[in-house]
């Protein structure tokens, strides 16, 4: 009994197999038929345009910081005939010269009678004077810049410092920032100065 038992569960054992095995290695079917195209959708609605952006304001000159006068007539003081002086006041809004001549290049140029060049002070020699300038102590009463007529020999005369003979004298002033890369201009060549930098004559 137990010899038939065996043998019958051999033979449907290998009788699943042979079932299973066949029913893999079938052929595969045909593709069926491809089926109709749907209907395309509705285009959406065009969205409104977006407001036009406002302009912006021009931005400043490349040169905004760089700070220079419009040329000011000399007025030299003092009861000396041979050695005068003049202050000249920076702008309120401006720091003193005396607290800024450290960080920034403060350049002073003067012209006089006659040749219609422009000198960068100090000058030793124009016409038998000399000008040199100075810093004030940065207090209210005192001048940004003290500048100094000297004759070379006896008298100071009006081809030398009076304005009506045109005598006159402007500062420039050269932040740090803006003094990077431009360290190949000479300031002591004042068309080169005011070119380089966009300051107006």
């Amino acid at each position: 009994m137990k010899t038939t038992m065996k043998f019958l569960s051999y033979f449907l054992i290998a009788f699943a197999m042979v079932l299973t095995s066949s029913s893999c290695d079938g052929e595969d079917g045909m593709d069926g038929a491809e089926g109709p195209q749907g209907i395309a959708g509705q285009d959406g609605a065009d969205g409104q345009d977006g407001a036009d952006g406002q302009d912006g304001q021009d931005g400043e000159d490349g040169n905004a910081e760089v700070i220079y006068s419009d040329w000011i007539p000399a007025d030299f003081q003092g009861s000396s005939t041979s050695v005068k002086f003049m202050g000249i006041d920076f702008p309120s809004e401006l720091p003193s010269a005396a607290s800024i001549r450290d960080t920034h290049v403060i350049l002073v140029y003067y012209s006089g009678f006659g040749d219609g060049n422009t000198y960068q002070l100090p000058v030793l020699n124009f016409r038998g004077a000399q000008f040199t300038f100075g810093y004030g102590s940065g207090s209210a009463a005192a001048s940004d810049i003290n500048i100094t007529a000297r004759a070379l020999s006896g008298d100071l005369t009006e081809f030398q410092i009076d304005p009506t003979r045109g005598a006159k004298f402007r500062y420039v002033i050269i932040p740090p920032n803006i003094l990077v890369g431009r360290s190949f201009v000479d300031f002591s060549d004042y068309e080169a100065v005011i070119e380089a930098y966009g300051i107006k004559d």
